[in-house]
């Protein structure tokens, strides 16, 4: 493949490949937050979804959750977008989360969030929707900015607090 770039409009803060020679990036505006689906092949964009609840310019976290859902982080809130359809199929309310910025997969079935309230969350991911397991009060004593899955069943979370955690 040729080396070329893209131009967004505005600040482009995410960037995720979403399928085979396709990828969606993000556009930041303080009101109207975009998301682009783009074939790489024909260099062109497939599909524009507007009014995306994001993290402002901290948006970070895209992540395929299945074949055909991307999920996306917001301000107290979960989009669930369908890749396919290109279209938000579920918005998940989740209270009390402020910005939602650390997200990682531990395995097919279970994700984890966390927030700028310092909580952690566990999810069982069932088809298109998200059910809340479980979800840690004052994991840290500030923003997680970070999730990973270390394997062996754990993950690892960083925060503000200056704080590295293993779970």
């Amino acid at each position: 493949m040729q080396d070329y770039q893209i131009t967004a409009n505005d600040s482009c803060c995410t960037v995720i490949e979403t399928k085979d020679n396709e990828i969606c990036y993000s556009e930041y505006k303080y009101i109207d937050s975009s998301i682009y689906l783009y074939d790489l092949i024909q260099r062109k964009i497939k599909s524009k979804i507007n009014n995306i609840n994001i993290n402002g310019r901290i948006f970070k976290g895209f992540i395929m959750i299945s074949k055909e859902l991307l999920l996306i982080p917001g301000k107290n809130k979960i989009s669930i977008i369908n890749i396919n359809e290109y279209e938000i199929i579920r918005i998940i309310d989740v209270p009390n989360s402020g910005s939602i910025i650390g997200i990682c997969m531990l395995n097919d079935n279970i994700l984890f969030t966390g927030d700028s309230n310092g909580i952690i969350r566990e999810w069982k991911i069932e088809e298109d929707n998200l059910i809340l397991i479980s979800q840690k009060e004052n994991s840290h004593n500030d923003q997680i900015k970070t999730l990973i899955n270390i394997g062996d069943g754990h993950i690892a979370s960083g925060s503000d607090d200056k704080l590295i955690k293993i779970w």
